[in-house]
Parts: structure tokens; C-alpha cells; sequence
């Protein structure tokens, strides 16, 4: 298809959509031109004009695609495969049913109209497998966009989204009761001194081993978060107070221990900590409030310390 006749059609789209919006006497708003713009043309495109759309829109947004556009990106390459995929499938069954409606009436063309239903029988099923093969890649492609979306890039280790998601959800799922879950809120002390001394790309790396070194020292039960800059969060679950305190000293201790070297020079890195546990009738502001007060005492006491808050 050249590119004067992937002009008109699409023109072709555009005209039908607004006599469609004339005809129902609606402005024609953006948003609601798009609605009937993307219904028409699902409806009425083939495949090379829709291949065609999506290269157009990777032209205009470039590389710098943020998660939720490249999810959204997936979902519409899904729903399309789809519809080809449906139209494919469709096509060879109504071939079916038009060989069945008109069997052979005398013997001799039984033979061949069982070998002709028979291929068609094997076509419908060659169509479902690769109908099916389109939805397994999507799905990966799917899970894989939706799991960048509460990764951290720097330190690879969950994000404020999805800290958000996972504290709401497991508070909502105990909300009458005591719960036996930690939040250990984290903060590397004089960050910026260390981003001042040694640089930024020191810092990433300091960052990413903090990161990395908390998720190794939890069970896999138990997550970390980046919550944010040189902020982190923990939530250990099935864990007392007595454990909540050695666990959140531990990874403090394991910090500061930390022989850390950049460039040649050694890096002194040490945290600050705060701890709470779960009581009953705690919201996601109530616990995470405590977590963040116990973090404020313990940057205020020297830094490179625990505080643990249970009211």
C-alpha cells in the first residue's frame, strides 16, 4: 500500500467520522472525535492500515515513551492482533458452514467432500494456533509493561507505585484486625554531602547497593521498596516487634559495616531507621505517618540508628 492510498483511507475514516458527529449534532471535541475515529477505524481497517497507524504513532512519540504509554501502547496492539485474529478464524469457519450446507447428494462425492471438510476442519485449527500463539506473546508482553510500571529502574527494586498498591491492599485485606506486618522506613544519611564528594553516578551506585543488599538480607515473602530519592521502605510480614527491631538494626549494622569503594576512595554510607508494626485500625496515612515519625527520631538522634514506634 503506498502512501497516497493509506492518505485517502484514512481521510476516507475521517470523513465518515464527521458526518457521523454532524449527523448527531455533537461538537466535535478531541476526545470525542477519537471515540468515534478509533471505533470506525477498528472496524473498517486492514491490517497494513493498522500497521501503518502504530509505526505513525512510534515516529511521533520516539523513544521517550513513559510505562503507562507503552502499556496502553501493548493494549491496543493486543486488542488488533485480535480482531485479526478473530477475522481469520471467522473466514475459515464460514467456509465450513458453506461446505456443510451444500453436501455432496450421491455417493461418489462423498469421498471428496469428507477430504475438503476435513482440510477445512485442519485450517480452523492452524487459525486457533496462531491465534493463541498472539495471545501468549501479548500476555508476556503485557506482564512485562505492567511490571515496569512498579520497578525502579535505578535500584531495581519495587517503586513508590507499587509500595502504594501493596501497603493498600494488605491493610484493606485486615482491616478489623491486628496484622502481623513491619513497615521499616529507610533514609541514607548526608546523601547529598556523598553526591557532593564523589558525584551523582557515585551516588546511583550507592543507591542500588543499598537497595540490593536489603532485598537480599528479607525472606521472599518480604519486599523493598524505593519509596523515593534516598528513601526506602520495607515490609516484612508474619514478623513480631522483637523481630521488626533486630531485622530493621540488622540491615543498619550491615550498612555501616559496608567497605564501600569508588574510584579508588572509600565511601563511608550509613542509614538512619524508622519501624513500626501494624495495629488494628490502621489506615495506609496512620501506619506509614508512625513509620516516617520513628524515621524523623532517628535522623534527629545522630543519624545511623533504629527507632521503633508502636503508637
Amino acid at each position: 500500500m503506498n502512501n497516497t492510498s493509506i492518505y485517502q483511507k484514512v481521510f476516507d475514516i475521517h470523513d465518515q467520522v464527521m458526518g457521523i458527529i454532524r449527523s448527531m449534532k455533537i461538537p466535535p471535541y478531541p476526545a470525542q472525535y477519537k471515540k468515534f475515529f478509533d471505533k470506525l477505524f477498528l472496524e473498517i481497517a486492514d491490517a497494513q492500515l493498522r500497521k501503518d497507524q502504530l509505526d505513525s504513532e512510534q515516529k511521533v512519540l520516539g523513544g521517550s515513551k513513559d510505562d503507562e504509554t507503552k502499556y496502553l501502547d501493548i493494549a491496543k496492539r493486543s486488542v488488533m492482533s485480535f480482531t485479526e485474529s478473530h477475522a481469520d478464524i471467522a473466514s475459515v469457519a464460514q467456509e465450513q458452514q458453506e461446505y456443510i450446507d451444500s453436501p455432496a447428494n450421491r455417493l461418489e462425492n462423498y469421498i471428496a467432500f469428507s477430504a475438503g471438510l476435513s482440510t477445512l476442519n485442519k485450517n480452523l485449527s492452524d487459525e486457533l494456533d496462531k491465534a493463541q500463539s498472539k495471545i501468549n506473546d501479548l500476555t508476556i508482553d503485557l506482564q512485562e509493561a505492567l511490571s515496569s510500571l512498579t520497578i525502579d529502574p535505578l535500584t531495581k527494586v519495587a517503586n513508590r507505585k507499587g509500595f502504594m498498591e501493596d501497603l493498600e491492599s494488605a491493610i484493606e485485606a485486615g482491616q478489623n484486625k491486628k496484622l502481623s506486618m513491619v513497615l521499616i522506613m529507610i533514609d541514607l544519611d548526608n546523601f547529598k554531602y556523598i553526591n557532593e564528594e564523589h558525584g551523582h553516578l557515585a551516588g546511583d551506585k550507592i543507591l542500588y547497593f543499598l537497595a540490593q543488599t536489603v532485598k537480599s538480607m528479607i525472606r521472599a515473602v518480604d519486599k523493598v521498596y524505593r519509596y523515593g530519592g534516598e528513601e526506602f521502605a520495607v515490609v516484612l510480614s508474619r514478623c513480631d516487634e522483637t523481630q521488626a527491631f533486630a531485622m530493621a538494626d540488622k540491615i543498619r549494622a550491615k550498612i555501616e559495616q559496608s567497605n564501600l569503594l569508588y574510584s579508588g576512595k572509600s565511601v563511608f554510607v550509613t542509614i538512619s531507621v524508622g519501624v513500626t508494626i501494624h495495629q488494628m485500625g490502621d489506615t495506609f496515612d496512620t501506619l506509614l505517618g508512625r513509620a516516617d515519625k520513628a524515621l524523623f527520631c532517628a535522623k534527629k538522634s545522630d543519624k545511623n540508628c533504629t527507632v521503633f514506634l508502636d503508637c
